[in-house]
């Protein structure tokens, strides 16, 4: 009975990080610069630039199982017109889709013009090699589960979680 009180507090201290609105958390999706983020779960309207975590409309092999964190480019009522492979929002140039991942194998670029539906985001990484709304199409709030703040670039963890 002594020792329960060195286990009461290590069980408060994760149960109020797991049910905490605020967290510290770490990314390992190469297509973003930052690795350590700022998590907040408050309700928020996503604004061009805001960074979101998100549960992917589609599923596929690129999504499966995963969280995503992506940059909103473009919002709910801007324009959104794609010339071939090339993204634009309101004429300014977001960026260009490929016909192939990394590995050789096709992908398919999602195709739009016009307003971009109400409760609906176009995001994207920050690499060219990302999978983002360039591919599986608009984010919708439904599917927003946070907002990100960058925090730090480093120290990349990725080999320690991938054991």
């Amino acid at each position: 009975m002594r020792y329960a009180k060195f286990l009461i507090v290590p069980v408060v201290a994760v149960l109020f990080y797991w049910f905490s609105p605020v967290k510290v958390v770490y990314t390992m999706d190469s297509s973003l610069a930052y690795k350590w983020w700022l998590w907040i779960e408050i309700p928020f309207t996503p604004k061009r630039g805001d960074y979101v975590e998100f549960v992917p409309p589609v599923e596929n092999q690129y999504t499966r199982g995963k969280i995503l964190v992506k940059r909103v480019a473009c919002v709910e009522g801007e324009n959104l017109t794609v010339y071939g492979l090339d993204f634009y929002c309101n004429g300014q140039y977001l960026g260009k889709a490929r016909t192939q991942d990394s590995k050789g194998r096709p992908v398919e670029a999602f195709y739009w013009s016009g307003e971009i539906p109400r409760g609906c985001y176009f995001v994207m990484g920050e690499s060219e090699r990302s999978y983002d709304s360039r591919y599986m199409g608009f984010v919708c709030r439904r599917h927003i589960r946070a907002k990100l703040y960058p925090l730090f670039r480093g120290p990349n963890l990725d080999g320690v979680f991938l054991r």
